[in-house]
C-alpha cells in the first residue's frame, strides 16, 4: 500500500465502463468507501461500499478510479477488486492498485450525490453579452425570473439537475444554491454554461441538465470543494455507524 495512502482514509471509487454498449450519457457509478488496513501482499483492505443502508458487493476483478482523501490532498489510481470478505459483521474487500498513485489535477473533481432545490435562470441576450465580453451586469434580483430545479449531483467543476423544461445548450444562466461552510448556512451565486441537457430515462417530465462553472473564483470553489467534503465525512460517519 502506498505511505501516503493511511488507515481511515477515505475513498471514493468509480466504476470504469468497459462494455461497448455502455450509455456515453450515464453517469458512471460512484461508491464511497474507507481504508481498514494494510494486506500481506501490500494490497489494501477497505469497508465494502454502503448505499441506502445496504452493503454493495463489488465483483472480483472488476475495475475503478479510486479516489482518496489523504493529509496531502486528494490523489486518484486505477484499482481493481482483488477479494472480498467478512469478519463478524464487517464486509470489507481487497484493492490492488494498477497504476501508479498521483495527485489529482485541479479540473478533476469528485460528484457529490444529493437532492437540494435550487434555482437558475437563463441569460437574456444582452446580459449573456456583457456577461461573456467581461462588462459589469447587476441584474435586478425583484424582476429576475428564477426558476426551481432539483440538483443531483455537486462537483467543484459544475452540476447535474434535473427541471421541468429542456433549456438551450451551450447557453449561460445564473445558478444559485445552499451549502454550508464553516458550519454557516449561505447561498452560493455563479455562473454556469449548459454543456447538455436531455429528457430523463426515468420520467419523461423532466429534462437532465449537466452545467459548468464559468470563470469562477477560485475561493468560491474551494469553499464549494471543502462543503463536499465535510458531507461527505458526517454521510459515512453515518454509514459506518449503522453497519
Amino acid at each position: 500500500m502506498d505511505t501516503r495512502i493511511e488507515i481511515g482514509d477515505k475513498l471514493d471509487l468509480e466504476k470504469i465502463e468497459t462494455r461497448l454498449s455502455a450509455n456515453p450519457n450515464k453517469e458512471p457509478a460512484v461508491y464511497t468507501s474507507q481504508v481498514l488496513d494494510e494486506a500481506e501482499s501490500g494490497n489494501m483492505y477497505v469497508a465494502m461500499p454502503i448505499k441506502e443502508g445496504k452493503v454493495i458487493a463489488l465483483s472480483v476483478g472488476e475495475e475503478f478510479y479510486a479516489t482518496f482523501y489523504t493529509k496531502t490532498g486528494l490523489m486518484r489510481c486505477k484499482v481493481a477488486v482483488a477479494g472480498r470478505f467478512k469478519k463478524n459483521a464487517l464486509f470489507f474487500m481487497e484493492l490492488e492498485q494498477k497504476t501508479v498513485l498521483q495527485k489529482m489535477q485541479r479540473r478533476e473533481y469528485f460528484r457529490f450525490e444529493c437532492r437540494t432545490q435550487i434555482e437558475y435562470r437563463p441569460l437574456g441576450e444582452e446580459e449573456q453579452r456583457m456577461v461573456l465580453s467581461g462588462e459589469a451586469y447587476i441584474a435586478d434580483e425583484e424582476q429576475a425570473l428564477w426558476k426551481t430545479a432539483v440538483m443531483l449531483d455537486l462537483s467543484g467543476g459544475g452540476i447535474h439537475f434535473v427541471a421541468g423544461v429542456q433549456e438551450d445548450r451551450e447557453k449561460l444562466m445564473q445558478v444559485r444554491f445552499p451549502i454550508v461552510y464553516k458550519e454557516k448556512a449561505e447561498v452560493v451565486y455563479c455562473y454556469a454554461r449548459l454543456l447538455r441537457a436531455y429528457k430523463n430515462q426515468n420520467n419523461s417530465t423532466i429534462y437532465d441538465h449537466h452545467i459548468k462553472f464559468w470563470h469562477m473564483d477560485q475561493g468560491q470553489r474551494e469553499k464549494i470543494i471543502r462543503y463536499i467534503f465535510d458531507e461527505q465525512r458526517k454521510n459515512r460517519s453515518k454509514q459506518l455507524g449503522n453497519s
